[in-house]
């Protein structure tokens, strides 16, 4: 069993996408399949579908918990990646999703807030998650 120290949020940089869409995509860059444990919805699986109410904020599996992730370079031994289907707007139920999501992570990990990390605060080259991460971690420090 593998520890984990860090979760990595990311987000998808489309306005649509699904768990099943991001494995397709890094499967066409050669990988064994999607990089991410988590994938967050935003109720537009395809370009031009239309919005989803029942999938915004869906939670979708990618690899399993105790497989290293693809997802950000030097960090994928220690942590979980997940990302938000999106680019710089995120729906609501999406950060409901996401805050759910990260306490459940931090406790069956035992990861304090600090260790919740954006991508771009890794690799100085990347936008992503295009989130406060500060604000992030200030509403993961305070009581459920």
């Amino acid at each position: 069993m593998r520890t984990i120290s860090q979760i990595i949020l990311h987000c998808s940089d489309s306005g649509f996408g699904n768990a099943e869409l991001i494995d397709a995509w890094h499967r066409e860059r050669g990988w064994e399949g999607i990089g991410y444990h988590f994938v967050i919805c935003n109720g537009q699986a395809a370009a031009h579908n239309a919005y989803n109410a029942a999938t915004d904020g869906l939670v979708q599996t990618g690899r399993p918990e105790m497989h290293i992730g693809a997802h950000a370079k030097g960090h994928n031994a220690h942590s979980l990646g997940v990302c938000l289907i999106g680019e710089r707007r995120f729906t609501g139920m999406q950060f409901v999703a996401l805050q759910s999501l990260l306490r459940t992570l931090q406790k069956r990990h035992h990861i304090a807030p600090a260790a919740v990390l954006g991508h771009a605060e890794l690799d100085p080259h990347k936008t992503c998650p295009n989130l406060p991460m500060a604000w992030i971690r200030a509403v993961l420090a305070q009581p459920a």
